[in-house]
């Protein structure tokens, strides 16, 4: 098995599905981030805001990709 976040294989969906992983992890730590504003350690409640937003934007940055790889992908 051939695992392929740019390219698309075309013979799988485990590749989308991981890509969906990705996603739905990385938009839900960044709105929990983003609502509890947690203070640990050496970051302040501003830091994790914009630790929380970046993790925002990281998730839904791949949204297109994912929409994108579902639509061209070829179910056999």
């Amino acid at each position: 098995m051939k695992f392929n976040l740019i390219e698309n294989d075309e013979s799988t969906a485990v590749d989308e599905l991981i890509l969906a992983i990705i996603i739905v992890v990385c938009i839900a730590a960044g709105v929990l981030l983003i609502v509890f504003r947690p203070c640990f350690w050496i970051f302040e409640q501003s830091a994790t805001i914009i630790i929380g937003i970046l993790f925002l934007l990281f998730g839904v940055m791949f949204v297109p990709s994912l929409i994108y790889r579902l639509v061209t992908n070829k179910r056999k």
